[in-house]
């Protein structure tokens, strides 16, 4: 098992996770303070950036973490155009320009990442965004979830580009996921897909 830490960032408090191997990391969500990532980070090996959503709390720090390290960039199918899109990320809202630059790869459903530290397995969960993404690692029993599924919460559907119905609908395919799994959001605290079964009636 790799070592997780996490990092909460910027004025939404935004979890970002550092997923720690002995080669390297992969860094999930680095949304804001660029420095405290990077200081986190250290001089260890930045093996990806991963984007559950395109959504500015989830992306403020990438540019920043390629730049200093080169790591590839991942997101969600459909959320690369709202990463470069200010008026779609909601950065334009807070006054700001900031879009990220570079997407090495836009991620569909089933697709396997395989790092120094195991695989990731994407599961494609739009509605929050049309491009969301939980990240399942099954082999230790985490789901990474962004902003689809949070601790007696779900993912708001009052932004740009959100629809229900397909959040509802992945909400369902998430509730199809084994009890035991660790549910770690992207804003709160973690929980388990269990104690969410038993209290959120989306999920069942």
């Amino acid at each position: 098992m790799y070592k997780i830490e996490v990092r909460v960032v910027g004025s939404w408090r935004a979890n970002c996770y550092l997923l720690q191997s002995e080669a390297g990391v992969v860094m999930i969500d680095p949304g804001a303070e660029p420095e405290v990532l990077l200081s986190a980070l250290g001089e260890r090996n930045l093996e990806a950036i991963v984007l559950t959503h395109c959504h500015s709390d989830h992306i403020g720090a990438a540019n920043e973490l390629v730049e200093a390290t080169g790591a590839p960039v991942y997101i969600g199918l459909d959320d690369a155009v709202g990463a470069a899109d200010p008026r779609l990320s909601g950065f334009y809202d807070e006054g700001s320009d900031y879009a990220v630059k570079e997407v090495t790869a836009e991620w569909d459903d089933a697709t396997v990442f395989t790092w120094s530290g195991g695989t990731l397995k994407v599961v494609a969960t739009p509605g929050h965004t049309p491009g969301s993404i939980c990240l399942l690692d099954g082999e230790n029993a985490v789901l990474y979830t962004g902003d689809t599924l949070f601790a007696n919460g779900i993912g708001s559907t009052q932004y740009a580009r959100a629809n229900k119905r397909d959040l509802l609908a992945s909400l369902k395919r998430l509730g199809e996921l084994p009890d035991d799994l660790r549910v770690l959001p992207g804003h709160g605290s973690p929980t388990t897909m269990g104690a969410e079964k038993l209290r959120n009636p989306y999920l069942v």
